[in-house]
């Protein structure tokens, strides 16, 4: 068995399909918990197919399968690598022809020639450099096996018990609660100052439904994860190292919304969680499909040379060559989404449930892409530029539009609802699309309303930040006696 196993590694060419599983392995263990286990096995599978798909095509070319499984290795590597690479000459060589597309995949294809054809011509028996791949792959799977089984390891259950933070209140009412966040909802102030536009119209019918709206509220993060993240454990998130494509960081975003300490406090009040947003929850995966955020496989297929062909130079389908079916492709992932989750927060409110409710909701509005005017007209797709995400007008259209179906989205929770909800309307940070340098402040300048059943809103106050705002919401509605953190915000890069 030894011996047979001793051969098989210096004369068969089993590194081709060592290679996609130390590429999932790897990335896998880099970004433990962000990837799903089964997500990653699938990946696996189809890396391993293609490559054996390819390499019978060029056993057809070669008639010689270690030849074959070479130049696909060579393929493959390619592939899966580039992003690293490419990253780092990025950061070493900033902006040398040496990282322009226009030089890079000429070179690649040279390249690509001159192994192909030296392949074909060589004599030599190539087990020296099997034998090297082989044991290369198995080295590094052995590694990272390793690097895995201490991560699970170290993993432990950092969820706090509720019962330790919070206090019992046998006789507080449960009414049904509904969150929605608006993305990308701008305070009255940065209305103001940045886009010349009073939106008062659309704060007085929210007063006119009894919504308090907090004045000069912010979020505590510039981006999305970050901000939902720390307003649902109620806390700030620790060790960040401040960007939005940490790895890490976004690992504990995912992390901390999971195991949040709102979602264990209501958990243990009964409540009943419909998750109508883009993130995933505990066997609660979101509905959504897919756009900005990281899930599924993303942090692993994000690195390879097709993703990034397509994320560096798929924006001249739209822009340049304005392929219809490009820009539609881009332009409606946030509009269905929109429209998916709008309709079941409808339905859901509308079905009677014996059990108090929460309910997230998270639409991607008056966040770009801009898809209606102010009168709900839908606006051209062939408008949809470089420069569109920094239309002040086509924005505050948008944003308008925006405002009747959160109205309406309202009308039909009170109307539908028994017993009177709480409901809370509120961005997850502020207007970002600046073209020119502004104050950091105004990236976190939200909107921020809430409708409480005994309209108590004492505990609300000018400058409220969204890490303290269920706080507020459970010491007045639910009898805790939470401490309210120092409002700050941390502004994190790209």
């Amino acid at each position: 068995m030894k011996n047979k196993f001793i051969h098989i590694i210096r004369t068969k060419p089993v590194f081709l399909y060592l290679l996609p599983l130390f590429f999932v392995l790897h990335g896998f263990t880099e970004n433990y918990d962000l990837i799903p286990v089964k997500d990653a096995v699938i990946l696996a599978l189809f890396y391993t197919g293609v490559a054996l798909l390819i390499a019978l095509l060029f056993w057809l070319l070669y008639r010689n399968f270690r030849k074959a499984n070479l130049i696909v290795f060579l393929m493959l590597s390619y592939q899966f690598f580039f992003g690293s690479v490419y990253d780092f000459l990025k950061k070493n060589l900033h902006e040398s022809f040496l990282t322009r597309y226009s030089f890079i995949l000429p070179v690649t294809l040279l390249i690509f020639l001159f192994a192909i054809i030296f392949l074909k011509k060589t004599k030599r028996p190539l087990l020296r450099i099997t034998l090297y791949l082989n044991m290369l792959l198995l080295l590094l799977i052995l590694t990272d096996t390793g690097w895995l089984m201490l991560k699970a390891g170290k993993k432990q259950n950092i969820s706090v018990t509720v019962n330790e933070i919070f206090t019992p209140c046998d006789i507080c009412k449960k009414p049904d609660i509904y969150l929605i966040i608006a993305d990308g909802y701008p305070g009255r102030i940065e209305l103001r100052d940045i886009f010349n536009y009073d939106n008062s119209s659309f704060e007085n019918e929210l007063k006119k439904r009894k919504f308090y709206l907090v004045d000069s509220s912010s979020s505590n993060y510039n981006f999305t994860p970050f901000s939902v993240s720390s307003m649902f454990d109620m806390s700030y998130l620790r060790g960040l190292a401040g960007s939005n494509t940490n790895k890490n960081d976004i690992s504990l975003c995912y992390n901390t919304l999971k195991k949040s300490k709102l979602m264990q406090f209501l958990r243990k009040k009964g409540y009943e969680f419909y998750n109508y947003s883009i993130f995933d929850f505990i066997k609660q995966p979101s509905l959504a499909r897919p756009t900005f955020l990281p899930r599924k496989t993303g942090p692993l297929t994000s690195q390879t040379f097709s993703h990034r062909l397509i994320r560096d130079l798929g924006y001249h389908l739209v822009t340049t060559f304005k392929l219809p079916s490009s820009i539609r492709q881009l332009r409606n992932a946030d509009l269905t989404n929109n429209n998916k989750l709008f309709s079941l927060t409808i339905e859901t409110a509308g079905k009677f449930s014996d059990k108090p409710r929460f309910v997230y909701t998270h639409l991607v509005m008056p966040h770009y892409p801009y898809y209606f005017d102010s009168s709900g007209k839908v606006v051209p797709y062939k408008l949809l530029t470089d420069e569109s995400p920094f239309d002040k007008k086509a924005f505050i259209g948008y944003l308008q539009y925006g405002n009747k179906k959160y109205l309406e989205l309202i009308d039909h929770l009170l109307s539908s609802s028994a017993t009177p909800p709480i409901i809370i309307l509120i961005g997850d940070h502020g207007f970002r699309e600046f073209k020119d340098s502004v104050e950091s402040k105004y990236h976190f300048m939200n909107l921020n309303a809430v409708l409480l059943p005994d309209s108590n809103y004492s505990g609300f106050y000018k400058g409220q930040s969204n890490v303290n705002q269920f706080r507020i919401i459970l010491n007045s509605q639910f009898g805790q006696h939470l401490p309210l953190l120092k409002d700050s915000t941390s502004f994190l890069t790209e």
